[in-house]
Order: C-alpha cells, then structure tokens, then sequence
C-alpha cells in the first residue's frame, strides 16, 4: 500500500490541531506522543491512504524529514490571521517545509472570525506567494471551513498534475515519440 502524506505546519497557537480535530470524528484523530506527532490517516482504497500530521511541537520538523519526499502531497501552512507577529514564523517554517520538498502548498488564513483578523490576501502577500503556493481563509473550529480549505490543497495539487501533463504532452508533440525513432 502506499501511503500520500499532508504535513500541516504554523506557529504555536496558530490552530494546527484544532485544524486537524476539525478533519474527522475525535476517535479518528491519533496522537502518537512517543514520536511527538499528532495525525488522521485516511484509506482511499486497498492501493492508497493518505497521512495527514502535524508535529505537537511547532518547531519541530525531524517527522517531515522521515517521509521520502516523493510522498509529500503537498503542504498545509496554518496562520493565525489575527496575530501578525506570528506570520514572520510562519514564512520561516513555509522555507524550511518547501525547501525540504517543492510541493503545492496552502497558507491557511486562520481566525477569520475574530476581530482585526487580517485577509487571506494580507497574510499570503506578507508571507510571500511563491510558485505552487496558494492562501485562503479558514475557521479551523468549523468543520465545513476546514473541509473547504483541504479541499482546495488537493484541487491545487490536481491543478499541478494538469499543467504537468500538459508539459509532457507538447514535449511529445514536439520532439516525436520513441516509436518515431524505430
């Protein structure tokens, strides 16, 4: 079976748990204290699950350096857009996750519903807008919010796919086939 993984990453107090809480029933969440991470797994079929973790230690990132890189999904980096003073670290842990792995990755705007809550646009211009690296607003104490914004990481990574085999198509179409060459 292989296994996909989502690694959610943000300064302490930024909403990671309860983000990953808000994924699934609370008997599904597993907090696995030995090796300081906290994660839901989800089985898509008899071929194919998917990790979602999180270190129980903000800054901590020795489990995302155990998973191969060619099973790194993508990214989830979880902003408290109220509390700007935070997003500097959140910028550092967003370099060291895609330095580690260039994957598709979403800022997630988080505590949209407090008061002088910053936009999804504020917090993702401030922390910077790279390649494969998209932003939205996010309550992580609403389930549905939650659901929304993982959701939109996966549209990313299939958006990231397309554009892919988009490459690989005008490749063939430019330079021919192996079969041309027989």
């Amino acid at each position: 079976m292989t296994t996909l993984y989502v690694y959610i990453a943000g300064p302490e107090g930024s909403g990671k748990t309860t983000f990953l809480h808000s994924l699934g029933t609370p008997e599904s969440l597993i907090v696995d204290r030995e090796n300081g991470i906290e994660y839901r797994q989800f089985v898509v079929d008899d071929t194919l699950d998917l990790q979602v973790l999180t270190s129980i230690e903000a800054s901590r990132f020795d489990r995302l350096l155990e998973i191969a890189q060619r099973d790194i999904l993508g990214y989830l980096i979880i902003v408290d857009s109220a509390d700007q003073e935070s997003w500097s670290m959140a910028r550092v842990m967003l370099a060291h996750s895609r330095g580690y792995a260039l994957v598709p990755t979403l800022i997630v705007a988080n505590k949209q519903d407090l008061l002088g809550a910053a936009t999804p646009e504020q917090v993702g211009a401030w922390i910077g807008m790279e390649s494969m690296v998209y932003v939205t607003g996010c309550q992580a104490t609403k389930p549905s919010s939650v659901r929304a914004a993982f959701l939109q990481l996966l549209f990313s990574v299939r958006h990231e796919i397309e554009r892919l085999d988009s490459l690989i198509a005008e490749i063939e179409r430019t330079f021919g086939t192996d079969d041309a060459d027989a």
